[in-house]
């Protein structure tokens, strides 16, 4: 932190005024900015920065931050989605100066990013109006230009007093969204000397505009990214650097770094490349094919030759590297035991050898953390104590940490992470292994979803069919977070749904029923098709992920899984998921682990020690949807009082009607406005029915 003559931290207090001199160059400023760090998935979040699962910054997160040695924290932050007709709200420009504040004033520089917020910029670089090699209609470049113009006007004003600790960032990765066209450049678009000068024009937009507002902008660090802020791109942004009013010597390069088969590749091996668990020495028994070493993206080597070239073509020029972005999965759910210690040991010592590399070659690591501790995390510093035990601010990754310290010189802060992560994922043997979920509802008003996914990312063209075995079981009728409320235990419900994504991630869902019917193991054949029992596709050619939903409110129960097949229309089929050594992926709600498959059948059975609610199955109810109607017919044995409800998918009520059934055929009509997804609750004394509907 600079001091001034009184030896006041003028970013404390920031400057009233503006400044009458240059701030400090980026050579200058490089030097001091050490290990960095990316408050990642929250302010970036469109519209709601806690919509992800992460809580607004705080002074205790912050300081964390600040603690464990970073000293550049990147906040990647949208704008366009909090802007009317143009002008970004001033409320959220306080928010993120709230922000903004707390690293400055922890002695830390600020890296304000402008960065996704549906692609307003990044998913539109291209040279005029509809450019549309695949159908697409995009803004041409001098409207999305003039836009960039405008927030950055908006943004500089804001914080036009700040000293050099914050700097700008004129975007996040530019093109990386390009629609997948199967041709050259890897299936993308290609990106050549015609796109990088529409992104020069964007990034040109952005210093224009900064400069303009003048005082300590005027000489502010900006930061510009590479086409896709990949290292191979770089070349392009070197030869066609944007001009800075402000001279030379006043921006910085952004490049990210993800080795693919490292750092994020989850969705098996393909005949192209296997997924790399480990790195260079680190490698269990003989796993060559899942080591990352020798020349692969991400090895040593590799490492060494990129940072070299970035160092020759920028930081020899005066221009230093953030390496805005880095990281690598945890993956939890893939491994496990020996294996899984290897592997975490093995990304500890990538970050070491990483940022060592980036510090030896002019560069600024900033490393991704996402804030979620499950699988696939890069998070190193605990936020979500409401999902994790802990506080703010406690670390969870001690071994990366640490070795991301020893590159900066920096002592080891005592703690094992690696030993706890292995108490709760023990080893798994090859063997007939099923899945074992858990589902626990936290809201007593609202539903929630815990889902099982496989990614997939493969064509289906040859299947017809899938097909599993499944049991499911639980109490949806409470226990309430608070029991003295009214209704508590009333509207509990759950149901089973089966997923798919495919083409360009397009969402399609069919229901499995309702856990109340869903008790006994058996084996479910779904076939593929626009029919209402069918599962239907957008692309079978382009499959990307395929699962199971538990949607429920006030919901305790399980799931046993097991022989996920596709099936051909020969009759023949393959084995998507067997579950012997590989547990998918869960989210929300749903907990699990691998257990040994019961050949009798009857896994689980009392494992949790839940009865089952009396109700009438939902099959007895037969439930006709018309536009602005929801009619239910039903046999009761005797009369008796009752209530129909009806839910929307946020277990909001939106309708309910009390009636006095008679022994025999009973019907009752609800009326309501809404559409999309709801439940249908009827609810005679102790039994209940439920079903899930869709509102036209």
């Amino acid at each position: 932190m600079r001091l001034n003559t009184f030896g006041i931290a003028a970013s404390s207090i920031l400057l009233a005024a503006a400044s009458a001199f240059a701030l400090p160059k980026a050579t200058e400023i490089y030097p001091l900015m050490g290990l960095g760090y990316n408050i990642g998935n929250t302010m970036e979040v469109p519209e709601n920065p806690t919509l992800w699962g992460n809580p607004f910054p705080d002074a205790a997160y912050v300081k964390a931050i600040k603690d464990a040695g970073f000293t550049t924290v990147r906040i990647p932050c949208a704008w366009d989605s909090h802007a009317s007709n143009g002008t970004i709200n001033a409320g959220w420009l306080d928010s993120v100066k709230t922000v903004v504040d707390l690293v400055i004033n922890n002695g830390m520089y600020a890296i304000l990013n402008s960065h996704w917020d549906g692609g307003w910029l990044e998913d539109h670089v291209f040279d005029g109006e509809g450019y549309d090699k695949t159908g697409l209609v995009n803004s041409s470049a001098d409207a999305v230009a003039a836009k960039q113009e405008s927030y950055w006007t908006q943004i500089a004003t804001k914080f036009a007093a700040y000293d050099e600790h914050l700097i700008f960032a004129s975007a996040n990765e530019p093109g990386v969204n390009d629609p997948w066209n199967g041709g050259a450049d890897n299936g993308q678009w290609a990106f050549d000397a015609t796109r990088m000068q529409v992104l020069k024009k964007f990034h040109e937009a952005c210093l224009k505009a900064v400069r303009a507002t003048g005082g300590n902008n005027a000489t502010r660090i900006v930061v510009v990214q590479s086409p896709r802020t990949e290292i191979d791109k770089a070349p392009l942004l070197s030869e066609l650097y944007p001009v800075d009013p402000a001279g030379e010597g006043y921006t910085m390069a952004e490049v990210h770094f993800y080795p693919y088969q490292f750092s994020l590749m989850t969705s098996g091996d393909e005949d192209w490349g296997k997924m790399f668990y480990y790195w260079e020495d680190q490698t269990p028994g003989n796993d060559a094919a899942h080591t990352c070493s020798g020349s692969a993206l991400g090895s040593k080597k590799s490492i060494d030759q990129l940072f070299s070239g970035l160092k020759t073509r920028f930081y020899d020029k005066g221009i230093p590297v953030v390496i805005g972005e880095m990281g690598a999965v945890k993956r939890l759910d893939e491994l496990s035991g020996n294996n899984l210690k290897t592997h975490l040991k093995a990304r500890a010592a990538w970050y070491g050898y990483t940022v060592a590399a980036a510090k030896k070659n002019g560069l600024v690591p900033c490393v991704w953390d996402t804030g979620d501790e499950g699988n696939g995390n890069f998070t190193i510093i605990r936020r979500q104590t409401n999902k994790y035990q802990g506080k703010v601010g406690d670390i969870t990754d001690y071994e990366t940490l640490n070795a991301m310290r020893e590159a900066y010189d920096l002592a080891a802060i005592p703690g094992n992470s690696i030993d706890s992560t292995i108490k709760e994922n023990p080893e798994i043997t090859d063997g007939d292994n099923a899945l074992h979920i858990i589902y626990k509802t936290v809201q007593s008003d609202s539903s929630e979803a815990g889902t099982m996914r496989i990614d997939v990312n493969k064509s289906w063209s040859q299947y017809v069919a899938i097909s599993f075995d499944m049991r499911v079981a639980g109490e949806s009728a409470g226990p309430c977070l608070d029991a003295t409320r009214d209704g508590c235990g009333e509207y509990g419900w759950a149901s089973v749904s089966l997923f798919n994504m495919s083409g360009s991630w397009d969402w399609k869902e069919i229901s499995l029923g309702n856990v109340d019917d869903l008790g006994t193991f058996k084996n479910y054949k779904i076939e593929f098709g626009d029919g209402d029992d069918q599962l239907a596709f957008t692309d079978l050619s382009k499959v990307n992920a395929i699962g199971i939903n538990v949607y429920g409110t006030q919901f305790t129960g399980d799931m046993y899984l097991d022989n996920i097949l596709l099936w051909k229309a020969d009759g023949t089929a393959d084995t998507l998921q067997n579950f012997n050594t590989k547990k998918p992926k869960l989210e929300g709600i749903a907990k699990g682990e691998l257990v040994p498959a019961n050949a009798n059948g009857d896994w689980g059975k009392g494992s949790i020690g839940i009865c089952m609610p009396r109700a009438v199955a939902a099959s007895r109810m037969l439930v006709n949807v018309q536009p602005g109607t929801v009619k239910a017919t039903f046999n009761t044995n005797k009369a008796t009082r009752g209530t129909a409800t009806l839910m929307n998918s946020m277990g909001q009520i939106i309708a309910q009607q009390s009636f006095n059934a008679k022994a025999g055929a009973n019907e009752v009509q609800l009326n309501t406005s809404a559409r999309g997804a709801a439940v249908l609750i009827v609810k005679m004394g102790s039994q209940k029915s439920v079903k899930q509907i869709k509102l036209r």
